[in-house]
């Protein structure tokens, strides 16, 4: 599990994260200490601002709205990763020195903000009195569009707040309001940022906007938030290329895989997303991917790689459920279906029995399947050791298959053929030493 670290008066705590949550500019670490305490970690774009201990959840918070309203990820998801690093402690800061902070490195609209996502943590009056004491400074000086500008964006964090909603009705603001409602012309010349940012996630990303909204990413060097809107509208963009740029710079190899998996989930035909996951290794990912959508466009070569480099471990998770599709899939290609199985039934047989897989296979005449007959025949006949010896050798069982053929060598030791199976075994098996010793024996076997 993804975890976090906290440090407090010089303490630090470790924290198993439970989910992220990416609501408007905000992003939401829900995560527990070991004393099954909660915590909400709360970054601002890509700035870490703060954490607090979770009580409880006020039901008009902001906080309350994120977590009903937000786009939810998983712990181990790639993007909660990416957001985090576990190498990295965030310090938690005590109400008044947030505060302090926010007014050195925030303008005052951004500020007051960001101060109301906490809303869940703060007295709320407080936090409008300082809207009232901003608001009131820029409007008696006249800068109006500065006041309108404190209430709307106020009121996307806090829009149930009477001071800023009753405001933003009078007669001052009326030419403001009415400009605002022309949200194309504010969005052609990108004039309040922050404000954009706000409604069109309300609006789930309208695609007119992406680029706009990606391009004000990049100018503010939002890595993290271009590569999350790349995936969250994947399936309408052409997002492939920048993914994969960002992805590298945010990821390790492995969560990189992950979450190309995801995006193929998004869709499942794209060839360009398989050659990504053949390029990472993604083998278990494409694996999975074939098992859950039988009908995907994967290429046979493909999938023939795939179960050549996944571990046998892996291989057994879903065995019966892999034997099935094979046998589904390629049953009007017999040549095809017998390479994939005995790639397969080779691999099963280190983790499970013969009786097991026999089990979950239907009665063919395939060469493979007649070969694991022919096994269950012959293992317990001591007469037929050399004969199952050599489909243990050929289904790459080399410890099977030796003492199989120690057993036939016991009976005949001038008999070649079991001392070079047992030479062939060996090496197979990377034992040169042992190897060498049965390749010596071969030599001084009489002629």
């Amino acid at each position: 599990m993804t975890t976090i670290q906290l440090t407090n008066n010089k303490k630090t705590l470790t924290l198993h994260v439970q989910q992220m949550t990416i609501y408007k500019q905000a992003k939401i670490i829900e995560a527990t200490s070991k004393q099954n305490q909660c915590y909400s970690i709360i970054f601002y774009k890509n700035r870490f601002i703060n954490a607090k201990k979770t009580t409880s959840i006020r039901l008009q918070s902001f906080l309350h709205r994120a977590l009903i309203n937000g786009y939810k990820f998983t712990s181990y998801h790639p993007l909660t990763k990416a957001l985090l690093s576990e190498e990295k402690s965030y310090p938690i800061s005590t109400n008044n020195h947030m505060v302090s902070k926010l007014q050195d490195k925030f303008n005052d609209t951004e500020m007051l903000y960001v101060l109301a996502m906490f809303d869940n943590f703060l007295d709320q009056k407080k936090i409008q009195a300082l809207c009232k004491k901003t608001f009131y400074q820029y409007r008696r000086n006249g800068q109006l569009l500065k006041a309108f500008r404190i209430l709307i964006n106020f009121l996307q964090v806090r829009p149930h707040d009477t001071f800023a909603r009753d405001m933003l009705h009078h007669f001052d603001f009326q030419k403001y309001k009415d400009r605002y409602q022309k949200i194309d012309q504010i969005t052609e010349k990108w004039s309040d940022p922050l404000y954009l940012e706000a409604v069109f996630f309300e609006q789930d990303y309208p695609k007119s906007i992406i680029n706009p909204l990606l391009q004000q990413y990049h100018v503010d060097n939002r890595e993290f938030d271009q590569l999350s809107l790349y995936f969250i509208k994947s399936s309408e963009l052409d997002a492939v290329a920048n993914i994969d740029r960002l992805s590298e710079k945010l990821l390790s190899k492995e969560d990189r895989a992950h979450l190309w998996e995801l995006l193929l989930e998004k869709q499942p035909d794209s060839k360009e997303i398989i050659n990504k996951l053949v390029k990472l290794n993604g083998y278990k990912q494409l694996l999975n991917h074939y098992l859950t959508h039988r009908q995907a466009n994967i290429d046979l070569k493909i999938l023939e790689e795939a179960l050549e480099q996944v571990s046998s471990e892996d291989l057994i998770e879903n065995y019966q459920l892999l034997l099935e599709s094979l046998m589904t899939s390629y049953k009007n290609d017999t040549v095809q279906l017998e390479k994939l199985l005995h790639i397969t039934i080779r691999k099963l047989l280190h983790h499970l029995s013969l009786p097991d897989i026999m089990e979950a296979l239907p009665q063919t005449e395939l060469p493979i399947i007649n070969k694991l007959k022919k096994m269950e025949q012959l293992t317990d006949n001591p007469d037929q050791q050399f004969a199952l010896g050599e489909i243990y050798y050929d289904l790459e069982q080399y410890d099977q298959a030796i003492a199989c053929f120690e057993w036939e060598m016991e009976l005949s030791p001038n008999n070649p053929e079991p001392i070079n199976y047992l030479y062939k075994s060996y090496l197979a098996k990377g034992d040169k030493t042992q190897a060498n010793t049965y390749k010596q024996l071969m030599v001084n076997i009489p002629s």
